[in-house]
C-alpha cells in the first residue's frame, strides 16, 4: 500500500521462473494499461509513487528474474529471457494492447518485447537509454558491484550470480532499425542534470530514426530520472499516453 492506493502483488511462471509484479489494479480503469520495464537492479516496490500516480489508469511494474521477489534461477539471463518475463505478465493478466514504458537497461528487453509484438504496443516511452544492448564487461561488473543505487548497495539489490550471468550473456547489438519500424508513438526522456546516459548525439540518432519522437528533459535529474522530482517523468508519460489514445 502507498498512500490511498492498495496494490495487488501478482505472480506468474509462464516464462519459467516465478515472476513478481505490482499492479495498481484500479476498480474502474481508464484507457489502456501501462507496462513498466524498470532498470537493471530495480524492484517494483521502489515505484509505489508511480503506481499511485497513474491511477485510475492501470500500471503494472515488473520485477524481472533475479530482482526483488522474483525467482533467481542459476541461469537464463539473456535479454530474450527478460523480455519473456515482461510478456509473461501481459499473458497472465490477459492484456492484449498496452503502453510500454522503459527505464535504463530495462529498455533493451522492453524493445525486444515491443519488436516481437509491435501491433500490441500503443506507445513507447524510453527513459535515459539508447536503443541497443550494451555488453557488461567483467571490469564493469566489478566496478558496478561496488556502487549503490538509491541508497542501496548493488549486493543488496540482486544476487551476485544474477549480475555475473547478466554479464556473461550480454551481447552488444543495436536496436535502432527495429525502433524505426515500430508504428507506435515514441517519447524519450533525457536527464537535465549530470550523470545521464543520453548525449546530444544519441538524441540526434533518435530523431534520425524516428522524426516523430517527442523528447522531454527531466530538470536537474541524474541518470535516475525519478530524482529529484519523482513524478516529473510519470507526469510526462501520462500526458503522452493520453495523446497517443486520441
Amino acid at each position: 500500500m502507498f498512500g490511498r492506493v492498495i496494490f495487488k502483488a501478482g505472480w506468474t511462471a509462464r516464462s519459467g521462473p516465478r515472476i513478481r509484479y505490482l499492479d495498481n489494479a484500479p476498480a474502474d480503469p481508464v484507457g489502456l494499461p501501462v507496462l513498466f520495464s524498470p532498470g537493471l537492479s530495480d524492484t517494483a516496490d521502489e515505484y509505489g509513487g508511480m503506481l499511485e500516480f497513474f491511477a485510475p489508469r492501470r500500471l503494472l511494474v515488473v520485477e524481472v528474474r533475479g530482482r526483488g521477489g522474483s525467482e533467481a534461477p542459476p541461469s537464463g539471463y539473456t535479454a530474450a529471457d527478460h523480455a519473456a518475463d515482461l510478456r509473461a505478465v501481459l499473458d497472465e493478466e490477459g492484456i492484449q494492447r498496452f503502453h510500454l514504458v522503459t527505464f535504463s537497461r530495462g529498455t533493451t528487453w522492453g524493445l525486444d518485447l515491443a519488436l516481437s509484438c509491435p501491433e500490441r504496443v500503443a506507445s513507447l516511452a524510453i527513459a535515459d537509454y539508447r536503443a541497443m544492448e550494451v555488453r557488461l564487461s567483467p571490469s564493469l561488473v566489478e566496478s558496478q558491484w561496488q556502487t549503490t543505487f538509491r541508497g542501496r548497495p548493488m549486493s543488496d539489490r540482486m544476487p551476485r550470480h544474477v549480475f555475473d550471468q547478466l554479464a556473461a550473456h550480454s551481447t552488444p547489438r543495436e536496436l535502432w532499425d527495429g525502433l524505426g519500424s515500430l508504428p507506435c508513438p515514441l517519447l524519450v526522456a533525457r536527464p537535465g542534470g549530470r550523470g545521464g546516459i543520453l548525449t546530444d548525439e544519441d538524441i540526434a540518432r533518435y530523431r534520425d530514426v524516428r522524426p516523430d519522437v517527442e523528447v522531454v528533459v527531466v530538470p536537474e535529474a541524474p541518470h535516475d530520472v525519478f530524482r529529484p522530482d519523482r513524478l516529473f517523468f510519470p507526469r510526462a508519460v501520462t500526458a503522452f499516453v493520453q495523446r497517443a489514445e486520441h
